[in-house]
This record gives C-alpha cells, sequence and structure tokens, in this order.
C-alpha cells in the first residue's frame, strides 16, 4: 500500500527559512535607508525652513524701511540696521494694530505726517544681528521697536529667529540695495540663502 501524504522534506523547509532570511535582511536595509533618507531630508528640510523664515523677514523690513544704517561700506557686516517700517498698520492713538491703520504711518510716532524728522519723531530702529555667546549655536536676532507703547526709543525684547547659523552676513550694493547672505548647519545638513532686497523710501 502506498503512502500519498505530501510535505516538506527538512531540506526543502531548510532552504525556505533561508530564502526568507535573505529577503527579510534585505527588507530591513531598505527600510532602514529609507528611514535614513527621511530624517536627512526632515532636518534640512527644517533647517531650510528656518533660514527662508529669516531671510523672509528682513526682506520685508529692508523693503517697508526709509533708511539702511548697516550695512554700509563695511563687506559682510554681520549686522542689518534699518529705519522702522513705514506701514499704515498701527493707531498711534490706541497703540493697537488695524488692518487699516490710522491713516498715519506706523513710524510718523507724532502723528504730524512726516516721517521720523527728529525731534518727537526720532528714527527708531529694526536690527538684526548675530548672536555668537553660544560657540556651539549661534543664532540670528531681531529686535523691533515696541509699537504697543506711545514711548519714543523704546524697544522690544531680542528674538531669536534663525538658529544653528554658521555665517550671516549683508553688503550694501548701492544706496538702498542690500545683499544678504546666510548658511545654517545643524552638524547633519547644511543650507545656504542669498537675496537681494531693494528699500522702497530713502532719505
Amino acid at each position: 500500500m502506498r503512502n500519498d501524504e505530501t510535505g516538506l522534506t527538512l531540506l526543502e523547509l531548510l532552504i525556505s527559512l533561508a530564502i526568507l532570511g535573505i529577503i527579510a535582511v534585505g527588507l530591513q536595509q531598505v527600510m532602514s535607508t529609507a528611514l535614513s533618507t527621511y530624517d536627512s531630508t526632515k532636518t534640512e528640510q527644517d533647517l531650510l525652513a528656518q533660514a527662508r523664515f529669516a531671510m523672509e523677514r528682513m526682506a520685508k523690513f529692508v523693503q517697508e524701511t526709509d533708511s539702511i544704517v548697516k550695512p554700509d561700506d563695511v563687506s559682510d557686516e554681520e549686522t542689518l540696521k534699518i529705519g522702522e517700517r513705514v506701514l499704515d498698520t498701527y493707531d498711534n492713538a490706541t497703540h493697537a494694530y488695524r488692518i487699516d491703520g490710522d491713516g498715519l504711518l506706523d513710524a510718523d510716532n507724532d502723528s504730524d505726517s512726516l516721517v521720523n524728522e527728529g525731534g518727537s519723531d526720532p528714527s527708531d530702529l529694526i536690527t538684526f544681528d548675530l548672536d555668537k555667546t553660544d560657540t556651539s549655536n549661534w543664532k540670528l536676532r531681531e529686535q523691533m521697536p515696541d509699537y504697543a507703547t506711545p514711548a519714543l526709543d523704546d524697544f522690544v525684547a531680542m528674538n531669536v529667529i534663525c538658529e544653528h547659523v554658521t555665517a550671516f552676513g549683508c553688503n550694501l550694493m548701492s544706496a538702498n540695495l542690500v545683499e544678504v547672505n546666510l548658511r545654517l548647519n545643524d552638524g547633519k545638513s547644511e543650507v545656504s540663502l542669498k537675496t537681494r532686497v531693494r528699500a522702497r523710501l530713502m532719505d
């Protein structure tokens, strides 16, 4: 009488296990590479987002200024200092922000329709500079006039807008054209951005 039972021999089982092991190792390597690539890409994207935010913020205020104080004639100046913005988004009487403002520019502190003419209406400055206090993590900071109070020449605290800065430089290309360079490196990724911004109004 014949035995028709079918099944895997020990050799076939061992071969199957070996093949499955090879496939599992291959998949693990693919997953490891994919995760490593994702982590590297995400880190670079985070750095790029920081750099773009900082560059766009500096560009916005240069475009809205009536004077560029720094850089002057120094190449790669590590400070960008400009006159306050000349927009109308602030109510000088109530010290609150409104979409339609109050008919007077933000920089018109004494409400006489003239901007930064001195005396009771001095030019308040917006400053972007490099904080090198922590040698392992330089930070790009901004300091703004305090529009929330009627006092003149008062500023809000320095605000960090970008970390992991390895280089920050500004060059005055012409009387109203500034070139800004920014490089970030967190030890894993590095991004570099450069832009040129033209001020709309100059003294």
